[in-house]
């Protein structure tokens, strides 16, 4: 299954700033001037950009968490419906997805910032398209039609053209979604979450986002490891330095050293910090990740970026 990141940041969309880009382009034609000067003449733009750092070739991103995950015989899965669904749904367009598709969504809680990109998701306007809602919330239809109370926003759910059911899952109840094997289960954040445990055909990943773990609860990710093995890959929100989780107790967040200890706990191949501070440019998040990664035991721990994608 590939596995693709349309949104990273966690709370609220964070534009690239003005300073922050001109920071980045001073970098850059620093860099650019250098590697003129070592060439005696000759530039290729090719291999320059081949060279530079990841930090100034691409940002971490902006948009709010979104996931897109499709099977081998290339069903779609969504999970969450962050600002990054908007892109998501136009590339679906480009993918020929008006011509009649079905899609399913995964929704871990509804704060904002985990379905605000929704009403911009084209495919949910298009007759043709079949959208199946999956979560452990009750009530999930009405909370999306709060969303878009005319109040809120001029085009209401149900005005949304596409045939929509809301389905309730039950956590640690291990469902068959076409091609993928989906499990629930609880984690730790105000109001409650959802991470998923997904699965096709032996190759499996855990989503973990807004889940608050300090050292009491890393218990839970043993018992998680003793549920599900060793998944290929883990993608946990890693929002905080260590001190700011210390400060923000009952936040609902993870400092990404702790993330880390969840990695070695469930002894995952891959992990990916997700879930950015909207605080931090993204010279801090490298700074901090950087910072994270030189002590941990494992095979492979990557930052969370826009466009990021994985095969499992």
């Amino acid at each position: 299954m590939k596995i693709k990141l349309y949104g990273v940041r966690g709370s609220l969309p964070t534009p690239l700033s003005g300073s922050e880009y001109r920071e980045k382009l001073e970098k850059i034609l620093e860099t650019a001037h250098l590697d003129f000067k070592t060439k005696n003449g000759s530039f290729s733009v090719r291999h320059f950009l081949q060279t530079l750092d990841p930090s100034l070739l691409r940002p971490v991103g902006g948009n709010t968490t979104c996931v897109y995950v499709e099977s081998q015989k290339g069903e779609k899965l969504i999970i969450d419906c962050g600002s990054g669904m908007r892109e998501l749904g136009n590339d679906l367009l480009k993918e020929g997805i008006a011509q009649g598709g079905k899609i399913k969504i995964l929704v871990t809680h509804t704060h904002w910032d985990h379905i605000q990109g929704w009403p911009f998701f084209k495919p949910g306007y298009i007759p043709s398209v079949e959208i199946d809602f999956y979560s452990t919330i009750d009530n999930l239809k009405e909370r999306f039609d709060r969303q878009q109370n005319p109040e809120n926003f001029p085009i209401t759910l149900d005005e949304m053209m596409s045939k929509k059911t809301f389905n309730l899952l039950k956590r640690q109840k291990t469902v068959q979604l076409g091609d993928f094997k989906v499990t629930p289960f609880l984690l730790k954040h105000p109001g409650n979450c959802t991470g998923y445990h997904i699965e096709e055909n032996g190759k499996s990943f855990l989503f973990c986002t807004d889940v608050e773990v300090r050292d009491e609860d890393l218990e839970e990710f043993n018992y998680l490891r003793q549920n599900f093995g060793k998944p290929d890959m883990l993608i946990i929100d890693a929002q905080y330095s260590s001190e700011e989780a210390d400060r923000k107790i009952g936040w609902g967040h993870t400092s990404g050293k702790m993330a880390v200890k969840c990695g070695e706990i469930l002894g995952v191949h891959k992990l990916v910090l997700t879930h950015h501070e909207p605080d931090h440019p993204d010279e801090e998040i490298i700074r901090m990740f950087n910072e994270e990664k030189k002590s941990a035991d494992l095979e492979e721990i990557l930052l969370a970026r826009e466009s990021d994608t994985f095969v499992l």
